[in-house]
């Protein structure tokens, strides 16, 4: 006599239940939406960060392109500001802002004089906010010594996000950037 296991086999809706056929599917379509949000939420802050780190640096360029003049020229402030717009594609002055670059002197010792000041582009209908020409200068903590002058290089910019899940509205980006002029106080701009 040979020994033979008895085979019981199962209805069919009980043995679906006790298949792992198709566990990874739904594992998957479980987490794809977290995947996906996630995917984003990713987008979104590496838009952001890039439009920081090209904004920051082409304020930094408007006000060391200005600053690195003998004399500063209205066809060398024009084409430095050119390039701000350059540096700073695909945002910037070019895509929906403005970069103000400011000459700022201390004649007197009491408060820091705005000299000269420049908008590009020119239809920009944003104001500085180191102060207009010929007022007081607003620098923040940085004082200045009597006879010093800077350079202050402002850039806005209307950030626009790029997916909307972690920045949902457009939003105005300030970046400033100070300079001390290399050869002069850079008191005027020459035509």
């Amino acid at each position: 006599m040979t020994w033979s296991p008895i085979r019981i086999r199962l209805p069919s809706p009980i043995r679906s239940l006790a298949s792992d056929r198709g566990v990874a599917a739904v594992e998957f379509a479980l987490v794809a939406p977290v995947l996906v949000l996630l995917l984003l939420g990713v987008l979104d802050l590496g838009w952001r960060l890039f439009a920081e780190y090209r904004l920051g640096r082409a304020a930094a360029a408007a006000a060391e392109l200005t600053a690195r003049a003998r004399e500063l020229h209205e066809a060398d402030l024009e084409e430095a500001l050119r390039a701000t717009a350059a540096i700073a594609a695909p945002f910037g002055p070019a895509a929906d802002g403005a970069v103000i670059v400011s000459g700022v002197r201390n004649e007197t010792g009491i408060r820091p004089v705005v000299l000269w000041q420049r908008v590009w582009p020119p239809a920009a209908t944003v104001s500085s906010r180191v102060g207009p020409p010929g007022g007081a200068a607003e620098l923040g903590a940085l004082r200045l010594e009597v006879g010093e002058s800077v350079i202050v290089a402002e850039l806005f910019h209307r950030f626009e996000p790029l997916v909307g899940l972690l920045f949902r509205q457009p939003e105005q980006l300030y970046y400033r950037w100070i300079a001390a002029p290399r050869y002069g106080p850079l008191a005027a701009v020459l035509p």
